[in-house]
């Protein structure tokens, strides 16, 4: 599994890491899975998380995944920030975004999305 817990700036998220996957459905999908299990492991409303989609293509049937995964993490999320989301990718981010709780923050830069991820939540 590459999906992870990190710290950025002494805090602690959940680097869900669907990069680099390309075209595997089922890596992805099997990605989607075991990270789900994590998720819904922790207190409710309680994960900062971060989504890495960089350099992986999704199918119907990877949206259609993806949109069950956030519907079933989501009450576990307490922020998503996601980064690799480009041309068509933008239009799937919304499809799933649907089906979360909350918004997830398309940004184009790592660090950058890190840094919103971890600040305090009074500053939105």
């Amino acid at each position: 599994m590459k999906s992870h817990w990190d710290t950025h700036r002494g805090t602690r998220f959940f680097h869900f890491d669907l990069s680099g996957f390309g075209d595997d459905d089922k890596g992805v999908i099997e990605e989607c899975d075991a990270a789900d299990a994590i998720l819904m492991a922790e207190p409710l409303n309680s994960v900062l998380i971060l989504n890495d989609v960089r350099d992986s293509v999704g199918s119907m049937e990877v949206v259609k995944h993806l949109q069950l995964s956030a519907e079933r993490s989501s009450p576990y999320i307490t922020r998503a920030a996601v980064v690799g989301v480009s041309g068509i990718k933008s239009v799937l981010l919304q499809v799933v975004s649907r089906f979360s709780k909350h918004p997830i923050v398309p940004f184009d830069d790592f660090e950058e999305a890190k840094n919103w991820l971890v600040r305090p939540l009074t500053t939105e």
